[in-house]
């Protein structure tokens, strides 16, 4: 397992990048990726960071947006092949690209709706906007988080 800065790095490379994208850059999938892999059984911790954000979700929707991205960031960790990278210029768009996947699986998961349905709630002005939001508060809090790091080890 990487170590917590590393994850920290990797995050707020993510971060960066889904900001400069902002999700409008993404390429829509192919009509051949009908999703069918919704049909297979959902990973053990694919169904947990859906459950939490469904439980974050009836809170808010920047709660739920913020309970995947600290999800996605140990799931990355730990399962380093989710990444696409050979459809993606570098590690932080490759893991936007899984997010929005992550997202659009998550929709017809918790709602049942179709693809054309997710796809186009992840594309919503204001879902983009919520999205922006919620990688801000993210970036700050890994940021804020370094920063007491910093100062606990220059403590010590």
């Amino acid at each position: 397992m990487a170590s917590l800065n590393k994850q920290q790095k990797r995050a707020k490379r993510a971060k960066a990048k889904a900001k400069q994208i902002r999700m409008v850059g993404r390429k829509p999938l192919a009509q051949d990726d009908d999703l069918g892999h919704l049909a297979e059984p959902i990973p053990e911790y694919t169904l947990a960071m859906f459950s939490k954000m469904r439980e974050a979700e009836a809170v808010s929707r920047n709660d739920m947006l913020l309970t995947l991205l600290r999800e996605l960031a140990f799931i990355i960790v730990d399962h380093p092949e989710l990444l696409d990278m050979e459809n993606a210029d570098d590690e932080g768009m490759a893991a936007t690209h899984l997010a929005a996947d992550m997202l659009i699986d998550y929709r017809m998961w918790a709602d049942g709706m179709d693809i054309e349905a997710a796809q186009a709630w992840l594309n919503e002005p204001q879902f983009i906007t919520d999205f922006g939001i919620a990688l801000d508060a993210y970036g700050q809090s890994q940021k804020a988080q370094e920063e007491q790091e910093e100062q606990e080890e220059q403590s010590e």
